[in-house]
């Protein structure tokens, strides 16, 4: 009894650590792909609660902050892959703060993808940290 009972935890747990591991190869596939651009800014942004399911926001924008590719990824198994935003594709970073067809967990992954652009937008303009 206690041998099947380790056998089958043993198999769903290799078999979870095998899927978590196909969907991190799935993500870096993408990020490679959209990173791949002659130019432009890439962004991620996650929600994630503690249990329940979570968001993951891919933006890439052009140096006018035109978003050029926008990709979510959400979901609460490891079938989850990403899916293009098609609504965010030739707005202006600045106008994503009055998108309202994404839910609330997506929103907050965006605001986080677009913090990550504006932070490198900014990195050429004075606005370094200095370590001292």
């Amino acid at each position: 009894m206690w041998g099947t009972f380790i056998f089958i935890f043993a198999f769903i747990w290799g078999l979870q650590f095998l899927m978590t591991h196909y969907q991190v190869k799935h993500y870096k596939s993408e990020i490679k792909k959209l990173s791949r651009r002659d130019s432009g800014y890439l962004g991620t942004g996650y929600y994630k609660k503690r249990l329940g399911n979570g968001a993951i926001i891919v933006l890439v924008c052009d140096e006018r902050s035109h978003i050029i590719d926008a990709k979510v990824m959400k979901g609460i198994t490891v079938f989850a892959r990403f899916k293009d935003i098609k609504q965010l594709i030739g707005m202006r970073l600045d106008e994503t703060r009055f998108v309202d067809f994404l839910s609330k967990k997506e929103y907050n992954a965006l605001s986080n993808a677009v913090d990550m652009i504006k932070k490198e937008l900014n990195k050429g303009k004075g606005n370094e940290a200095w370590i001292s």
